[in-house]
C-alpha cells in the first residue's frame, strides 16, 4: 500500500497543469520519495539479510608440505567485523599477515566481508587437522570448516632441487666423553632473501658449546648450480655420557620473488616488473650423538679430564742465582681440545723450594678448524738451600681421541746453581740447619738494631717537640684523601644510575672508532665490509636509543626512531634514508647482487653524515 499510493500520488501531480512553483514542487517530491526508497532499499532490507547471514570460511593454499614449508591460511568472516578464534594448534607456529575487506551487492543485496591471513610453519610430521576456528555472534557461536593438512619431512634430492635450504651436520657422531666435535650449521640459496635469521637456535644441553671464529660465506656448485652458502659452526664438549641430542634450528627469511600481476604491452618486459616478498621458514633435523665414556685402562693418576691434542713447553729466567733471590718458571701448554677449563700445571716432587703461582693465562686459538689455545703458566720459585738444587720433569697427562688411549706430555729436568748471597749485611732471621727434612733448630745471627736498656733511667720523661707543619700535614692527608675518595665514588655512583645516559653520550665516538675498520674492509674483503658497517651502524642507533640496536631488523628501527625523534625533529626522509642504508647492507650480504666499490663508498659516505645529523638531533 506505501508504494502503491506513493506512486499515485506522483502521477497525479505530475498530470497537473504545470505552473513554474507546481513544477519546482513536484520535483521536490518526487526527489523525496526516491531517496526514502533508495534508503530503505540500501539499509534497512540488505542490513536485516546482512545480520542473519554470519559465517567463517577457511582456506589453504595447500594440503601437502614439509617442515621447511609453510602454509598460508585465510580466514573469510562473512556479515560481521570480529577476529576469529584459534583453537589449539601445537603442530604449528602462527603469524598473522594482515587483513582485507571486501564488499558487494548482488541483485540488489549488500554484503561484506573481511579476510584474515596467517602463515603456518609446521613443527612436526603427522597429519593434522586445522580448525574449526570461532566467532561469536549475539550470544551464539559460528565455526568454520575443518581442513585437513599433511606435513612430512623432505627428501636429500628434494632438497637439492630447491632454491633454498638449511642443514645441520656434527664432523663425528660418537665422540667421548669432553672430546670436541664441530657443529655446522648451512644455509643453502640461489635466490635473493632478506631479514635472514634464526628464529630458533639449537639446543646444545649436555655440552659446553663455543663459537668458531667468523661465519663464512662462499660459492658452492651442487647438480650445476650454483648456490650461495653461509656457515656457523660452533666447538661443542660434551659433559657427560650417553645419548645426547641437539634440538633443530629454524631460519626465517623472506624470499624475493617477481610479482605475479599480469602486465601488458611494453610494460610485459621483465626489466618492469615489480618484486615482492614471500615469507618462508626452514628447520633442520635434529642430530643424536651417542657419547663414550673414558677408557679406565691406562688412566694414568692426576689425570685431570684434558681431552685433545697438546704440547708442553717451558723456560727458565735464570740457571744461576743467590739465595734470597727468585727466578720464573714458564710453562705453555698448547693444542687443541678442551683445553679452557684445564687452568693449572702442577709440579710433583719439588724440594728446597718456595713456589708461589702467577694468575694463569689463556689465550683462545683455533686451528684446523677445532678450538683449543695457550695455557701460559707462570711460577715465582725462591730456592731455601745453597748447593746445586734440581726441579724435577714436568709432565701433564690427556686423553688422545684420534690413538684412543692416554699420553704424556712432558719438559724438563732443570738443574740450579744456588750460590750463597753476597749481601752480608742481609738481614735474615732465621736459617735452615738441616736440609735433610729433619728437625729445624733457630740459630740467631745477629742483634736488634735498637739497644736493650736494663735501668729505670730509661723511663725518665722526655721533652715534647714542637710539631712541625709537616707532621700536620701527614695528619690531614688522609683526611682529605678519604673525602676525595667518597666525591668520585658518588659521582661514579650517579653515573651508573643512568646508563642509558652514558650509552647515549659515548654511542658516537664507539661508532667513529669502528670506522677505520669498516674503511679497511671496503678493501679488502667485500661480505666483511656489509656486516662490520651494517653492525656500527645499528648498534650506534641502538646506543643512541638505549635498546638491542643490531637484533632489531630495518623496519624495527624505522618504527623506534620515528616515535623516538618526534620530539627531536628527526624528519620522515631521514628516517627513509636510514631505512635505504640498511637495506642497502642486508641486500649485500645476503643477495646475489654486486655492487661497485664506488657504490659501497658513496653508502659508506652517506652513512658517516647520517651518523652525524641523528647525534645532533638525538643529544636530548
Amino acid at each position: 500500500m506505501f508504494k502503491s499510493s506513493c506512486f499515485q500520488n506522483i502521477s497525479r501531480d505530475f498530470f497537473k497543469p504545470v505552473t513554474r512553483n507546481t513544477q519546482l514542487a513536484t520535483r521536490f517530491k518526487i526527489f523525496f520519495v526516491l531517496s526514502v526508497c533508495a534508503f530503505l532499499t540500501l539499509v534497512y532490507l540488505p542490513g536485516k539479510s546482512f545480520a542473519s547471514s554470519v559465517s567463517v570460511v577457511a582456506t589453504v593454499d595447500k594440503n601437502e608440505a614439509t617442515l621447511e614449508d609453510y602454509i598460508q591460511l585465510r580466514l573469510s568472516v562473512k556479515g560481521i567485523r570480529e577476529e576469529p578464534v584459534f583453537p589449539e594448534m601445537p603442530e604449528f607456529k602462527v603469524q598473522s599477515r594482515g587483513t582485507s575487506s571486501k564488499v558487494s551487492i548482488v541483485n540488489g543485496q549488500m554484503s561484506s566481508s573481511v579476510e584474515y591471513s596467517y602463515i603456518l610453519y609446521p613443527q612436526k610430521t603427522g597429519s593434522f587437522t586445522i580448525g574449526p576456528f570461532l566467532v561469536k555472534y549475539k550470544g551464539k557461536t559460528v565455526k568454520s570448516n575443518q581442513i585437513a593438512v599433511n606435513i612430512r619431512k623432505s627428501r636429500p634430492q628434494e632438497k637439492n632441487s630447491r632454491d633454498i635450504f638449511v642443514t645441520a651436520e656434527v664432523d663425528n657422531d660418537k665422540p667421548y666423553l669432553y672430546e670436541e666435535i664441530i657443529y655446522c650449521l648451512k644455509f643453502y640459496r640461489k635466490v635473493k632473501v632478506a631479514n635472514a635469521q634464526l628464529t630458533e637456535s639449537p639446543s646444545f644441553e649436555g655440552f659446553i658449546s663455543e663459537h668458531i671464529g667468523k661465519d663464512k660465506e662462499y660459492q658452492k656448485i651442487i647438480n650445476g648450480q650454483t648456490y650461495l652458502v653461509n656457515e656457523i659452526t660452533q666447538a661443542l664438549f660434551p659433559v657427560k655420557t650417553g645419548v645426547l641430542e641437539i634440538s633443530s634450528s629454524t631460519l626465517y627469511c623472506d624470499v624475493v620473488v617477481q610479482s605475479r600481476r599480469q602486465r601488458r604491452g611494453f610494460f610485459s618486459d621483465p626489466f618492469f616488473s615489480r618484486a615482492e616478498t614471500v615469507p618462508k621458514s626452514f628447520a633442520t633435523s635434529p642430530i643424536t650423538v651417542m657419547v663414550k665414556p673414558l677408557p679406565a685402562e691406562g688412566r694414568p693418576a692426576g689425570f685431570k679430564n684434558l681431552v685433545g691434542e697438546f704440547e708442553l713447553s717451558s723456560e727458565l729466567s735464570s740457571s744461576k742465582l743467590e739465595v734470597g733471590e727468585s727466578l720464573t718458571l714458564t710453562l705453555s701448554l698448547t693444542g687443541t681440545g678442551n683445553l679452557k677449563n684445564h687452568q693449572t700445571i702442577d709440579i710433583s716432587g719439588l724440594q728446597n723450594f718456595k713456589v708461589y703461582d702467577d694468575k694463569p693465562v689463556f689465550e683462545p686459538l683455533v686451528s684446523g678448524g677445532k678450538v683449543g689455545g695457550k695455557l701460559t703458566v707462570k711460577k715465582a720459585m725462591v730456592p731455601l738451600t745453597e748447593g746445586r738444587l734440581r726441579i724435577p720433569p714436568i709432565t701433564v697427562s690427556y686423553f688422545n681421541p684420534s690413538s684412543g688411549s692416554y699420553e704424556t706430555v712432558k719438559t724438563g729436568p732443570f738443574t740450579l746453581d744456588v750460590l750463597p748471597s753476597a749481601d752480608k749485611e742481609k738481614f735474615r732471621v732465621v736459617e735452615s740447619v738441616n736440609s735433610a727434612g729433619a728437625k729445624e733448630e733457630v740459630k740467631i745471627i745477629g742483634h736488634d738494631i735498637l739497644p736493650i736498656h736494663t735501668s729505670l733511667d730509661s723511663l725518665a720523661t722526655g721533652k715534647l717537640q714542637s710539631i712541625s707543619f709537616f707532621t700536620i700535614m701527614g695528619f690531614l692527608l688522609p683526611v682529605f684523601g678519604f673525602l676525595s675518595c667518597l666525591i668520585i665514588k658518588r659521582v661514579r655512583e650517579n653515573n651508573e644510575e643512568d646508563s642509558g645516559l652514558i650509552r647515549a653520550k659515548s654511542a658516537y665516538k664507539n661508532f667513529n672508532k669502528k670506522l677505520p675498520i669498516i674503511k679497511n674492509t671496503l678493501k679488502k674483503d667485500e661480505s666483511l665490509y656489509y656486516e662490520t658497517a651494517s653492525k656500527a651502524f645499528k648498534d650506534f642507533i641502538g646506543d643512541k636509543l638505549n635498546i638491542a640496536g643490531n637484533a632489531l631488523t630495518s623496519g624495527e628501527l624505522e618504527v623506534r626512531l620515528v616515535s623516538a625523534g618526534v620530539s627531536a625533529g628527526v624528519s620522515e626522509e631521514t628516517v627513509g634514508e636510514l631505512k635505504n642504508i640498511i637495506d642497502f647492507f642486508e641486500s649485500g650480504r645476503f643477495g646475489f647482487k654486486k655492487y661497485s666499490f664506488d657504490e659501497k663508498a658513496e653508502v659508506l659516505n652517506s652513512m658517516i653524515k647520517l651518523a652525524k645529523k641523528l647525534n645532533k638531533k638525538l643529544k636530548k
